[in-house]
């Protein structure tokens, strides 16, 4: 998505690429946090020292090009010690504080450094031109969490990373499929679980797992594909082929923003089922191109929704071919982007006027 975002600014202005930015951590600021997080008492979050901060903060004014208009900064919390001269367009999935709400147990950190945290990118997003996100749920979080001007916020979306193919070729097979690097937070065992109820009444399913591995050992119906890296052809190609002939991705997940693989998944015309939670109702319509789950850690409701795709094969799929193609193309991402960053420019060359 950097790259993307980087290729469609290119387009229309004059880029200068400052990064990669990435000091190593501290490494006795990472022990001791990792030592008191153990001990129970809450360790500084060492990525974002004040320390390692400054350090990004430094890097980044010697990398600036005086004589640039608008500094694009892609993510938020490493530069928020940054003290940028001239006008900024920031643009992250989500803000410090849902992060670490989503991915991490707050109580394993010091309640004071997330606050420090937390308040410094308050208020280097509010000195912003553009804060920009990739889904709505996000945004609406972080104006009020933050107390931002949801004049200055924006949406982007996200894009698939796959070439659309020209045709849906799926010839009705019974296949699910689950994509995940964390098996336990994306749902894997709920998915195991309402795949067995699924195959006591249609022994012809199957379910394929890609990605995070799985204690699958004799599961009828079971396939583990493994880790398919985009960037190795062949693992590219195998990744699409189960695409393009599965029934449906199961993604019943509780950690999440908006996962990339429910657009992927659309562009080959499969449908999603998913969790009704996070930013994944800005990706799925319920009933158009996909099922939407209110108890996504429920079995029952997840082998519900998975015999329904049995019964109505075919139902689902046009829509998740136009979702994919329209909201969440390339196409609309960039014009969304460049928009932003025009909108930007042409107040910060007012306000100059």
């Amino acid at each position: 998505m950097n790259a993307a975002a980087c290729a469609a600014l290119a387009k229309q202005y004059e880029l200068h690429y400052a990064g990669p930015i990435d000091p190593p951590v501290v490494a006795w600021e990472k022990a001791l946090s990792k030592t008191l997080r153990v001990s129970g008492v809450g360790g500084g979050f060492a990525a974002f020292s004040e320390r390692r901060l400054a350090t990004i903060a430094e890097e980044m004014a010697r990398r600036a090009l005086p004589q640039a208009e608008l500094d694009f900064f892609h993510g938020f919390t490493p530069w928020i010690a940054s003290r940028p001269t001239r006008p900024y367009v920031a643009w992250s999935d989500c803000s410090f504080r849902d992060y670490i709400g989503l991915y991490h147990d707050r109580g394993r950190f010091s309640a004071d450094d997330l606050a420090r945290i937390e308040q410094a990118e308050a208020g280097w997003l509010r000195a912003a031109r553009q804060v920009l996100f990739t889904s709505r749920w996000a945004a609406d979080r972080a104006t009020r969490d933050y107390q931002l001007d949801a004049a200055r916020v924006g949406v982007v979306g996200i894009f698939g990373e796959f070439e659309p193919p020209q045709a849906d070729v799926y010839a009705g097979e019974a296949r699910f499929t689950f994509v995940s690097t964390d098996f336990e937070a994306k749902g894997g065992p709920v998915v195991l679980a309402a795949f067995r109820q699924l195959r006591e009444r249609h022994p012809e399913a199957q379910l394929t797992i890609v990605g995070a591995p799985a204690d699958i050992a004799g599961a009828p119906g079971v396939e583990h594909a493994g880790y398919l890296r985009k960037e190795v052809p062949e693992e590219h190609r195998r990744f699409r082929e189960i695409l393009a002939s599965s029934l449906a991705v199961v993604h019943p997940t509780r950690s999440d923003i908006a996962p990339l693989l429910l657009v992927e998944a659309g562009l080959f015309g499969c449908p999603a089922v998913a969790s009704r939670a996070f930013a994944i109702p800005e990706l799925v319509s319920h009933g158009q191109s996909g099922l939407l789950l209110d108890a996504p850690s429920d079995p029952d409701q997840v082998a519900t929704a998975m015999r329904w795709l049995l019964d109505h094969r075919f139902d689902l799929r046009q829509g998740a071919w136009r979702r994919a193609r329209s909201a969440h193309s390339k196409d609309a991402f960039e014009a969304r982007l460049l928009a932003y960053v025009d909108a930007a420019l042409t107040e910060a060359g007012a306000a100059m006027a």
